[in-house]
């Protein structure tokens, strides 16, 4: 397994990572490293799970396939549209969070969505973000999608958030 293609004698890193921060996040469900990087962002979200005052349940992931470009995900989710007619509403994003990753590095991810996302595209994961505005204004939409962890090169963990609801987004009912 590898990137690109390659073989290696072990299971995929990138396969590795994901499952630590699912583990991680499962978790939390109620120093001299990186000032960001996945062992800093797992072992911040486990010191929260300590600290009954932090609401930390989150670490937003950048997947990058093998041609070192940032994974982007799509998906759709029926919205009610209040009385009216049902809607379908499609999302992008550069962002995720790992559901669940099984013994095959197979993995379940979330897309996140930021403040901001009127369902216009964006070309990087770094416009997509400043659309957001704060650290923790990150949104699951519920949308899952299933990846092959083989198929990417690189992970970027960034700071655990407290992701909230989708409809708690302002716009999204």
């Amino acid at each position: 397994m590898g990137c690109k293609g390659k073989k290696h004698d072990s299971d995929s890193c990138v396969c590795e990572v994901l499952r630590a921060v699912a583990d991680a996040q499962d978790e939390v469900d109620v120093d001299n490293d990186c000032d960001v990087s996945c062992h800093k962002s797992i072992q911040e979200l486990l010191a929260g799970a300590q600290t009954p005052t932090t609401d930390l349940d989150t670490i937003p992931l950048i997947l990058y396939c093998g041609d070192c470009v940032p994974f982007e995900g799509f998906g759709t989710r029926i919205r009610t549209n209040g009385g009216g007619p049902q809607r379908l509403d499609c999302f992008r994003s550069f962002f995720f969070r790992v559901t669940s990753v099984d013994d095959n590095c197979c993995a379940k991810i979330e897309l996140l969505a930021t403040r901001g996302d009127q369902g216009e595209g964006f070309d990087t994961p770094c416009q997509q973000i400043q659309t957001g505005g704060a650290r923790n204004e990150f949104f699951r939409t519920g949308i899952c999608i299933t990846v092959d962890l083989d198929c990417f090169c690189a992970v970027t963990c960034l700071d655990p958030v407290a992701a909230s609801p989708l409809s708690s987004l302002p716009g999204s009912d």
